[in-house]
């Protein structure tokens, strides 16, 4: 019992103290604080929707096996019923069945471009807290440096103990400030090459579509 309380009052003093460190840090800490609270949002968010099941999901399989076999009709009905990245750019294609290979083919890239690009949007958005986050703790710093610079010219020099003070409360926004953008650069690089590796991933399982397009074409040509 007496090792539980014990327990309380230190966890207790800790995040009591984690606090008055971040309330020291000033007004910037506010935009600061709404920044790490959307950037842990959108890489929730980012992580449960950039999964292969959503991307390339297995009712997807069923137009694609239509579609090598000629019946692209039909794969295109179903494609279109599906809502998958996967399902538009297999859709984009066999719209323009009856168009040149090349056209059929940029239609495809053009809608996987679209795809990959609406899949990012929001990983830039983490790049761009990952970049304002520093340049608002360095603010922070520098408004504080002017503030504790201020205190030693109203005070004069006989307490330096305040100007310690007051650069020590300055960096806290730049320490804050690269503690939140160090993580958001990775965690954004890294989804970044998950969007890649499902693109690829889509890419070649289009290919067999193509490839039995291109056959057909030249069975047409040959006739």
């Amino acid at each position: 019992m007496m090792l539980a309380i014990l327990q309380d009052v230190a966890e207790s003093t800790s995040r009591q103290s984690v606090w008055d460190f971040l309330a020291a840090g000033g007004p910037v800490m506010v935009p600061l604080g709404l920044c790490s609270v959307v950037a842990v949002a959108l890489t929730m968010e980012r992580i449960l929707r950039l999964r292969l099941s959503s991307v390339l999901p297995p009712t997807v399989q069923e137009p694609i096996d239509l579609a090598v076999r000629g019946e692209r009709a039909r794969a295109l009905q179903l494609a279109e019923g599906v809502d998958a990245p996967a399902a538009r750019i297999l859709a984009a294609g066999l719209r323009r069945d009856s168009l040149p290979l090349l056209d059929i083919e940029r239609a495809m890239e053009d809608q996987a471009a679209k795809e990959s690009d609406a899949m990012r949007s929001r990983i830039r958005a983490l790049a761009v807290i990952a970049a304002i986050a520093p340049l608002l703790g360095l603010l922070g710093t520098v408004l504080g440096l002017n503030e504790a610079f201020h205190r030693v010219v109203r005070a004069g020099m006989g307490k330096p103990e305040q100007l310690a003070a007051g650069i020590e409360e300055a960096l806290i926004t730049t320490i804050v400030g690269l503690c939140l953008a160090i993580p958001l650069m990775l965690v954004a690089s890294l989804l970044q090459g998950k969007v890649r590796r499902m693109m690829r991933e889509v890419d070649q399982r289009m290919m067999p579509v193509v490839d039995a397009i291109v056959a057909e074409r030249r069975r047409g040509d040959a006739a």
